[in-house]
């Protein structure tokens, strides 16, 4: 420093200016100091002793006052707490439009009770664990009933949401992969345990270490007339390995190569599956004809369960602009959920895609719709009497419950001839879940609204779920799991359109 500065000709002088010492006084005072003289200022080379600088113009501001320190404060900051609408500013805005002007800030105790977080938190954080004084964070007003409702009723879906998922990951269980190197396999029975309508299966267990994986062959049957070599590959299976995993479409899991098994009733290597089947669909029919008879309600509501899930797989293969094309009785197996008791409903498995072929948005047949309706007669044991028709009007379907009902205003839709006019597998999924669990034709012939009947099944289904857990130990199944998957999709449109198409006006009915 210079001769002519100030602080170097003082160096152990006490400053006794106020703004080196309070941090929230003006500031400007202090760096004025610190600023080189201006030319035309004349220069003086000491400080005058009470080191007062020029008065300041004064401006009247608005003093912020500070929170209280004596309590916690939960506020979420940052841009993860913000919500979408906020974060995204829309066409024609800006960031800064979208920011409020500068406000003077009050004290936690000038805020209103429920109002103390703008934006708040995640609400699935709010569970039954949350503090009292965390509650706010919620709810804009504790004091409105209709605010509390608000917040309950997406709390409650969320829930709902979270329930589906984690029945799901159980029933499904873990995959049991494609094996490796040092694997053993060991045949369990000399017989297939099922036939379809294009393999056999035979249970097989593969041994890796001390891991046990009771999984099912699948031997092809011969495709052709001309006998195939050893080393050809089934028609569909290379398409079936790339497709998406789905609960109700039959998973590969490697292959079982030639010789692995001595004696085994085949000689080629075969593919091996996750799921081991009981049955096809053709045999539960066959097996259940005095069931259909003595309690119909009771086998057509089974019938309508099975239905439902092969929607689930078709709207799958749909998504990805694939059609299935062989819906029959005998390509479909059953087998039993993991963890699920023998007796409950059964797991169907879409299988053989030998004649599946991409679907074309511009040419889209729906040809698996009409199949689906066929397939439908053949459930409720009209395969025959559609098979005697032979071209000319369908025979209706013959009413022996509510379900049956249902199915009968359901497939005239689903056969039209008209290809465009037939509903698709995702509608007649929703269709079949209301004819399932509701709601009934008297909501639509009186006229009431769909959202109420939602939210009181959203709240008593998890309800019903806790009861019976507690009351008999009964954990929730399939079809639990599939009636939380209806509550979670459902809207309001979706579940008014199925009302509409299975109790509105019949196809050819004005004509």
């Amino acid at each position: 420093m210079s001769d002519s500065d100030p602080l170097s000709t003082t160096p152990n002088q006490d400053l006794h200016c106020p703004s080196l010492y309070y941090p929230y006084s003006n500031l400007g005072e202090g760096r004025a100091h610190l600023l080189p003289s201006k030319p035309c200022r004349p220069r003086s080379s000491i400080l005058s002793s009470d080191l007062s600088p020029p008065p300041l113009p004064q401006k009247n501001l608005g003093r912020t006052r500070s929170l209280p320190t004596c309590k916690t404060v939960h506020y979420s900051y940052g841009y993860s707490s913000l919500p979408s609408r906020e974060r995204q500013p829309g066409s024609g805005q800006t960031w800064g439009k979208l920011r409020r002007p500068l406000q003077e800030s009050r004290s936690l105790e000038n805020i209103p009770y429920g109002r103390v977080s703008h934006f708040g938190p995640d609400p699935h954080q709010l569970s039954f664990a949350t503090p009292d004084w965390e509650l706010g964070r919620f709810f804009q007003d504790l004091s409105s009933t209709q605010e509390v409702y608000k917040v309950l009723r997406g709390r409650q879906l969320d829930s709902l949401r979270c329930i589906e998922t984690r029945l799901g990951a159980r029933l499904t269980g873990p995959w049991p992969g494609r094996g490796g190197p040092g694997q053993g396999f060991r045949l369990l029975d000399n017989k297939p345990c099922v036939e379809s309508g294009d393999a056999w299966y035979y249970r097989v267990a593969r041994i890796t270490e001390d891991i046990w994986h009771l999984l099912a062959a699948k031997v092809p049957k011969p495709w052709s007339m001309i006998p195939e070599p050893p080393d050809a590959e089934p028609p569909g299976l290379a398409l079936q390995a790339t497709l998406k995993p789905h609960f109700n479409v039959q998973s590969l899991c490697g292959q079982l190569p030639a010789g692995a098994l001595p004696g085994a009733p085949w000689q080629r290597s075969v593919a091996l599956v996750a799921e081991v089947p009981t049955q096809t669909v053709a045999d539960w029919v066959g097996a259940n004809k005095e069931l259909h008879w003595s309690c119909p309600g009771q086998y057509e509501r089974q019938a309508c369960l099975l239905l439902l899930q092969l929607c689930g797989a078709l709207k799958q293969l749909h998504v990805d602009n694939l059609g299935h094309g062989d819906l029959r009785p005998e390509n479909l197996l059953l087998a039993s959920p993991r963890g699920q008791p023998t007796g409950t409903l059964p797991q169907l498995l879409l299988t053989n895609f030998a004649r599946a072929q991409p679907l074309v948005p511009q040419m889209l047949a729906r040809q698996d719709e009409l199949q689906l309706g066929l397939l439908i007669y053949e459930i409720l044991g009209q395969g025959p009497a559609l098979a005697q028709a032979r071209g000319a009007s369908i025979p209706p379907l013959p009413i022996r419950s509510a379900y049956s009902l249902a199915l009968a205003r359901l497939t005239p839709h689903l056969l039209q001839a008209e290809p465009h006019s037939r509903p698709s597998v995702a509608q007649v999924r929703v269709a079949l879940q209301t004819v399932l669990w509701g709601p009934g034709p008297e909501l639509l012939t009186q006229s009431l609204p769909l959202g109420p009947w939602l939210d009181i099944h959203r709240a008593l289904l998890p309800l019903e779920l806790a009861e019976r857990l507690v009351g008999s130990g009964e954990a929730a199944g399939l079809e639990d799991w599939l009636c939380c998957q209806y509550l979670a999709e459902a809207s309001e449109y979706m579940v008014g359109w199925a009302l509409e198409l299975l109790w509105g006006e019949l196809p050819g009915a004005g004509d």
